[in-house]
């Protein structure tokens, strides 16, 4: 018996650790803490908005969407995101929770300038032409040892897609892909280095976020 299982009720899509006694995993983006953070965001209070320079069309492809929740965010401040999803169990979460959203008032205008995809990333911005102004990449890179491991909903989802491997190469690709701003986004304790210095960095105590702008 697989330990994860997908499964549907009538909330929606959920994915079950069953070695776990963490709820189910969901897309939720009407969650009240997300929301509570949708409803303070703005370009210079959110880390992300200002690495990416959030605005009214600015395309954005996010290579590693995850549960989506900083893409949402530029999403609710004007951004035209594209969400690439290689696993396609996540992707049906994500593609759940866009539903939901889009019946949810508040939440509407976000979700359609959202867009999904299920494929590789790699794969995708090798084949050129990429029709976005920023590229953005938030891999689950390995915890330092000593350090407080990720909780909630990331821990469920880090246990489930394991760390990404290929962050290097991701980056690699996107700095040579021609898209004029990339951003990547770590820990801050993070011991990963890039293989080129960025032009500009954003961090707090939670996240850094590395931009490399031509």
């Amino acid at each position: 018996m697989s330990r994860f299982r997908v499964g549907y009720d009538n909330e929606g899509y959920y994915l079950e650790d069953t070695y776990s006694r963490q709820h189910p995993l969901r897309v939720n983006f009407s969650h009240p803490e997300f929301l509570a953070r949708l409803r303070g965001a703005g370009k210079k209070s959110e880390l992300v908005a200002r690495a990416v320079k959030a605005g009214a069309g600015v395309r954005v492809l996010d290579c590693t969407a995850g549960l989506a929740r900083d893409s949402f965010v530029l999403a609710s401040l004007g951004c035209e995101v594209t969400l690439v999803e290689r696993s396609r169990v996540v992707s049906t979460l994500l593609l759940d929770g866009l539903k939901r959203a889009r019946r949810v008032p508040e939440l509407v205008a976000a979700a359609n300038r959202i867009k999904l995809t299920n494929a590789d990333s790699l794969s995708l911005m090798a084949q050129g032409d990429l029709e976005c102004d920023v590229i953005y990449i938030d891999p689950m890179f390995p915890e330092k040892q000593g350090a407080a491991a990720v909780r909630g909903p990331m821990q469920h989802l880090q246990r489930f897609l394991g760390t990404d491997e290929d962050a290097m190469a991701l980056l690699s690709v996107a700095l040579q892909s021609g898209c004029g701003r990339v951003v990547l986004k770590r820990p801050p304790q993070s011991e990963w280095l890039s293989p080129v210095a960025p032009t500009h960095v954003f961090k707090n105590k939670n996240s850094r976020y590395e931009v490399f702008a031509r």
